[in-house]
């Protein structure tokens, strides 16, 4: 888990893209700290209290500067939430090999994605709590990223132990299932012991597709964290 801390830190320290000397430019640096300004007063106070204003105050930029990068508010908004997904997906790429039994890979996707709102609650607070009441733009990304798990849940379909006729929907019911129970537990808790959630997520995610019992399977799904 240690090893996993400092990647997040590091990740999140790295910012936006560097050139060739690993030095970023100046467009570039702006950039990151318009995005990272969004992301932290979203948190802090929704998309609806989050203003231009306050995004290029926090920033430290000129509001000129925010227009050479971005449209609007909105798409402030949808890059900073996509730069979240993709520095969160490649971590999954990273932390979770592609040849591990699918049942592996599902609970130890699960245990990265509670080590990564444990470590970067605003980031958490802006995807799963505030994402669904952005805009239509914004909702449109944060239900792409939602389908794309379903995606990944519909591979155990395939297992001999997935008994009987699935419901067409499963996956993503179970994925919105997943998302409500974060998306609750960040504004009744915070992110406070929320990595203790994987018990329960891990089930709620594998169990359709494992024996009834549970025991074998869910228990083989759990080795080697």
């Amino acid at each position: 888990m240690r090893y996993l801390s400092e990647r997040l830190h590091t990740a999140q320290s790295r910012g936006a893209a560097e050139d060739g000397t690993g030095q970023r430019s100046v467009a570039d640096d702006q950039r990151q700290r318009l995005l990272a300004a969004t992301e932290q007063l979203v948190a802090e106070r929704g998309w609806a209290g989050t203003s231009i204003e306050r995004i290029d105050k926090l920033a430290r930029v000129s509001s000129i500067t925010f227009y050479e990068h971005f449209a609007g508010k909105e798409e402030a908004f949808v890059a900073a939430f996509d730069q979240a997904v993709r520095e969160t997906l490649a971590l999954l790429r990273e932390e979770v090999p592609a040849d591990r039994p699918w049942p592996k890979r599902i609970r130890e996707g699960l245990r990265v994605l509670l080590a990564v709102a444990a470590a970067n609650p605003a980031r958490a607070q802006m995807c799963l709590v505030e994402a669904p009441r952005g805009g239509p733009q914004l909702l449109a990304h944060y239900e792409t990223v939602l389908d794309g798990a379903a995606l990944k849940l519909r591979e155990g379909r395939r297992l001999d132990s997935a008994e009987g006729e699935l419901p067409a929907a499963l996956e993503e019911t179970t994925v919105g299932g997943l998302a409500f129970l974060l998306r609750e537990r960040l504004e009744t808790v915070g992110v406070e012991g929320i990595e203790e959630l994987l018990p329960q997520l891990a089930d709620i995610a594998l169990r359709p597709y494992l024996d009834p019992p549970g025991g074998r399977h869910l228990e083989a799904a759990g080795e080697g964290r």
